[in-house]
């Protein structure tokens, strides 16, 4: 099939902050990567990739789950966000047009989210990257098409693809989603607000 779109979970980083492995952390029965993999399995994705850090034991094993299509290991982490990206697209089928880049430590992001950007995608031919608009900024999931692969492939270091956003705001088309930014839980700090919030 023409036209896929295809997710790409970014999950390969090393939870300094919160001093443990944070994609394991329990939340709701389940732990915060599957909240992030079981949305997007519900969602109008042609497909996923999840990108891990190998060194993080379990967590390969935590994201193998029926629906993900390649797991990959960045045996890079340490260089930055950026290796997760590039991974990402270079393992993706050539029938994907469109790559959303979704973050693993987001539980609180539904397939409402991605659903929203995958139809923004559809209803706007002309621009080539959709991104999440919230009421308090901007954020994730944040879609590419393939036009603008070139220069995520250029990223360096641990920066994701907000440069080449900076760089090609024309192009930009920023998908309403009418709710407050979903968190990241990078620390202790960010857990237990999320674990107070259930």
């Amino acid at each position: 099939m023409d036209n896929q779109v295809w997710g790409i979970i970014l999950a390969a980083g090393f939870s300094r902050r919160m001093g443990e492995p944070k994609l394991l952390l329990p939340y709701k029965g389940k732990s915060l990567i599957r909240h992030t993999l079981d949305e997007c399995l519900k969602s109008h994705l042609d497909g996923m990739i999840v990108v891990v850090n190998p060194k993080i034991k379990n967590l390969v094993e935590e994201s193998q789950i029926e629906g993900v299509n390649e797991v990959i290991l960045n045996d890079f982490s340490n260089e930055g966000m950026s290796t997760s990206v590039k991974l990402g697209l270079q393992s993706l089928p050539d029938s994907v047009q469109a790559a959303v880049f979704l973050l693993g430590d987001q539980p609180l992001m539904t397939s409402r989210e991605v659903n929203q950007i995958i139809k923004d995608y559809h209803r706007q031919p002309n621009c080539s990257i959709i991104q999440a608009k919230y009421e308090d900024g901007m954020g994730h999931p944040v879609l590419f098409k393939r036009n603008m692969f070139p220069h995520l492939l250029k990223i360096s270091g641990d920066e994701g693809g907000k440069s080449v956003i900076s760089k090609f705001k024309e192009h930009v088309y920023y998908s309403e989603m009418d709710k407050q930014v979903i968190p990241d839980i990078d620390t202790q700090e960010d857990y237990k607000l999320l674990i107070d919030g259930e």
